[in-house]
């Protein structure tokens, strides 16, 4: 065994040859120079600019002129300046996400049929007036004790002045016999007996003491009588106004035997006009009226008001009132065909609105055990037939100032709001929807659209709809749950044109939450303050202010088409729409004969939907990705090699550059530390003398020198 002093044990040393070998150049190569710059980073990066693939490198580098120098290096940077701005606006593009939109034309021998949704433009039947609440009825009808028989047979009230005019019974008083409907008859004190009026309106003076006018027409332009009479009687008076008009200087007017809607006997001042009737404001259309003034601009409309009322209260009776008193689909139906097969009100689904009362969808989609109907024909043959009945006798003139029928066409499983999204289809006409359908394809966060797909869990959170009807998530839904949301937290009540209660997953939230303080409950908004607050919430709305979060679906289904009209039903179909009326039900049977009042012409009270698929091919627009990860690559290369003459196989220099320059570096770490390593303290060793042959019995320790 060797016993010399060691100052490095022998694997150190040839881990760090082998590390040298591995790094350094060879010094003994006949080129010095050359090894000599390859030691040297500034060695490295001269070699490589001399050789440079990038164009206007290596002229800076060799160029002995000054003047050359600086011209090459300002075209140089001026490049690699336009090439960076080049390259920065193509990162930003592919950054902006942007999309490209496709329509294309499919053509499918089978589409799924859209949802249909009808709503009778009047929300509550006047026979049920009485049914809907008292605070319905002290609204829009009179005291009970006025109760009329309505033309529908059904008991209605006798209305005040103007409620129901043209469906009322003229009552005549004891003074003087009826007159004829077309005509307003005026009769004279014996004193001084004079002539009739015409239908137009006769004028007569009379100096006598008093006047009796009898028969004047409901609605009409009745006969006007002027006189300086003490004292006038008019009996018959038309109803609602609009009728025969009594002017004088007499000291009291009597009014006796009223028709229905003219409230009964009253007696009223002279110069005044007559009195609005208890339970309802009315404005009087007298021209000569002291009373009556222009309304200033800024005030609310009157009508608008009693709208307002009406949702108010209407919002405060439960679903099962609101669906009793509305249009019922049996009663409306008179035939119903799809696909030329008979159909009923069990193919329709029933929700409440809270402008137009009952809505009924065909093909809802909401129950999942109904199948959803397909076309796989187009025209109107092979579509939806409805042919309906509007019942313009139930109609309330202040609530319905139109007649027909409020028609959507959306897709299924969507929540339908027709006071947005629908049109209207009038009585007397034939209303052909020829449709196509179009499929909307879109593209998820974080392209423009950003658009997601919801669960139904999800969608209950979103869209209270969901909760309540089962229906799935849309934009519109959205919205409105939004707007709820801000009206029962910051007003502390709810819009009664929607859901608010608090046990829905949509509002659950806010019951910590409302207006600062916490509650189970909310009552919906009824008083002025709360208005007022609704109001703000409705500006900020409509001013985009309101924080809501409602991305688009990532595929939508529309129907898109035009509505076309013809008259119906033509007189040679009459016969026949005679007796589908009178199989149809007894409740259509005044249609045909004009009972109780009511036009005979089939063309005020019934009309006839159309809806069905122009062709079965369908749309389908669909975004594309416009600018991917590729085309960003080799934009930049083109940048890169029409300003600077750069390519992927010069970046491979560029590579090798960065690694001789990293193993440099490595090589200097690696002789600095191998250095002062040497210089350290050398090492203890301990040198140990063997054992002699007459001491091996009782071996012991040599004395330990240190070296």
């Amino acid at each position: 065994m060797s016993t010399g002093a060691q100052t490095m044990y022998p694997s150190e040393k040839n881990q760090f040859d082998f590390f040298k070998n591995s790094l350094v150049v060879d010094h003994n190569s006949q080129d010095p120079e050359k090894s000599a710059r390859e030691e040297s980073l500034i060695a490295l990066a001269y070699d490589w600019a001399s050789n440079s693939p990038v164009n206007g490198i290596p002229n800076v580098v060799r160029s002995q002129n000054l003047i050359k120098r600086f011209f090459w290096l300002v075209a140089l940077l001026g490049c690699f300046g336009v090439m960076g701005y080049q390259t920065w606006e193509l990162v930003a593009k592919f950054y902006r996400f942007p999309v490209d939109t496709t329509l294309t034309y499919t053509h499918s021998k089978e589409v799924y049929f859209p949802a249909v949704t009808v709503c009778n433009v009047n929300p509550l039947r006047r026979s049920m007036l009485s049914s809907a609440g008292d605070d319905v009825y002290a609204l829009l009808g009179p005291p009970k004790s006025q109760m009329g028989s309505s033309p529908g047979g059904a008991q209605a009230p006798a209305g005040p002045a103007g409620s129901f005019a043209s469906q009322s019974q003229t009552t005549q008083a004891a003074a003087g016999p009826p007159g004829p409907a077309s005509s307003s008859i005026t009769t004279q004190a014996p004193a001084a007996p004079g002539p009739k009026g015409s239908g137009s309106g006769g004028t007569t003076q009379a100096p006598s003491a008093s006047q009796t006018t009898v028969g004047a027409p409901a609605g009409g332009g009745g006969g006007t009588t002027k006189g300086s009479a003490s004292s006038q009687t008019t009996a018959g008076a038309p109803a609602g106004g609009g009728g025969g008009t009594t002017k004088g200087q007499a000291s009291s007017q009597t009014t006796a035997g009223a028709p229905a809607g003219g409230g009964g006997g009253t007696t009223q001042a002279p110069a005044g006009p007559p009195a609005p009737p208890s339970g309802r404001k009315r404005r009087s259309t007298g021209t000569n009226s002291t009373s009556t003034s222009r309304r200033k601009p800024g005030q609310m409309n009157e009508r608008f008001e009693m709208r307002k009322r009406f949702g108010n209260i209407w919002a405060k009776l439960n679903y099962t009132t609101r669906e009793t008193v509305g249009h019922e689909l049996d009663t409306m139906i008179i035939s119903c065909t799809f696909n030329g097969v008979t159909c009923s009100s069990a193919n329709f689904t029933r929700f409440n609105n809270h402008q137009f009362g009952n809505c009924y969808t065909f093909n809802s989609g909401w129950d999942s055990s109904i199948p959803v109907e397909t076309s796989s024909n187009a025209g109107p043959l092979y579509g939806l037939s409805l042919e309906m009945y509007i019942e313009q006798s139930e109609y309330i003139g202040d609530l319905s100032e139109s007649a027909g029928v409020r028609v959507q066409i959306h897709s299924q499983r969507s929540m339908a709001f027709p006071e947005d999204e629908g049109f209207n289809i009038a009585p007397g006409y034939l209303t052909s929807m020829a449709m196509t359908r179009v499929e909307i394809t879109r593209r998820p966060h974080p392209y423009p659209s950003k658009c997601r797909n919801f669960t139904t869990e999800e969608s209950k959170q979103k869209s209270v709809f969901t909760s309540v009807h089962n229906v799935d998530y849309s934009v519109s839904g959205c919205m409105k749950t939004c707007y709820q949301r801000y009206v029962i937290s910051e007003c502390a009540c709810g819009d009664p044109a929607y859901p608010f209660s608090l046990d829905l997953e949509a509002f659950s939230d806010l019951k910590n939450n409302i207006n600062g303080t916490t509650a189970e409950s909310v009552d919906p908004c009824v008083s002025d303050a709360d208005d007022e607050c609704v109001a703000g919430i409705k500006r900020r709305f409509a001013d985009d202010d309101l924080s809501c979060d409602c991305p688009l679906t990532c595929v939508d289904v529309e129907y898109s088409g035009v509505p076309s009209l013809a008259k119906w039903p033509s007189k040679q179909y009459m016969s026949t729409l005679h007796a589908t009326l009178a199989s149809a039900g007894a409740h259509l049977d005044n249609i045909i004969n004009g009972k109780n009042g009511m036009a005979a012409e089939p063309g005020d009270n019934l009309l006839k939907l159309e809806v069905y698929f122009q062709e079965l091919n369908f749309q389908k627009i669909s975004e594309n990705v416009a600018y991917d990860v590729f085309a960003l690559l080799a934009d930049i290369g083109g940048q890169i090699g029409f300003w600077v003459g750069l390519s992927i196989m010069a970046l491979f220099e560029v590579v090798e550059l960065i690694l001789d320059v990293f193993r440099l570096l490595l090589f200097r770490v690696g002789s600095f530390c191998f250095k002062k390593q040497q210089k350290r303290p050398p090492s203890r060793q301990v040198k140990v003398q063997p054992a002699s042959e007459e001491n091996v019995l009782t071996p012991r320790l040599e004395k330990v020198r240190f070296t």
